[in-house]
């Protein structure tokens, strides 16, 4: 008998809740480094940031890691749902307060852990 292969998974407590239904989709993520799976993105596929003079609107959530380092690229991307804030990926001077209006117009709940 071989040895069996171990597998071990690893939650990272993206979801926080199964209340709102998930919709998800794929879309060109724009050429910015490498993204992590819970990032908060624009509908141009770029990380939402806060500044004193714009916000830019919550699009959907990544979810899967990406690099885009040195190309745009095609990433799976949750479209609705209800999720961890302390989970979640933002651009500069964006956090999940701060967005959260944003998000709800979208479909996106973000979600305090207890």
């Amino acid at each position: 008998m071989s040895n069996p292969e171990t597998r071990t998974m690893q939650y990272d407590n993206l979801f926080a809740s199964q209340v709102m239904p998930v919709v998800s989709d794929t879309m060109t993520i724009a050429k910015s480094g490498l993204l992590k799976r819970g990032s908060v993105l624009t509908a141009a596929g770029a990380l939402v940031t806060k500044t004193d003079t714009a916000t830019d609107d919550v699009y959907a959530i990544l979810a899967e890691d990406i690099d885009t380092t040195s190309a745009a690229g095609e990433a799976a991307v949750y479209l609705t749902g209800e999720f961890n804030a302390s989970a979640l990926t933002f651009g500069t001077g964006a956090t999940a307060a701060l967005m959260k209006e944003s998000a709800r117009k979208v479909g996106i709940f973000f979600k305090q852990s207890f």
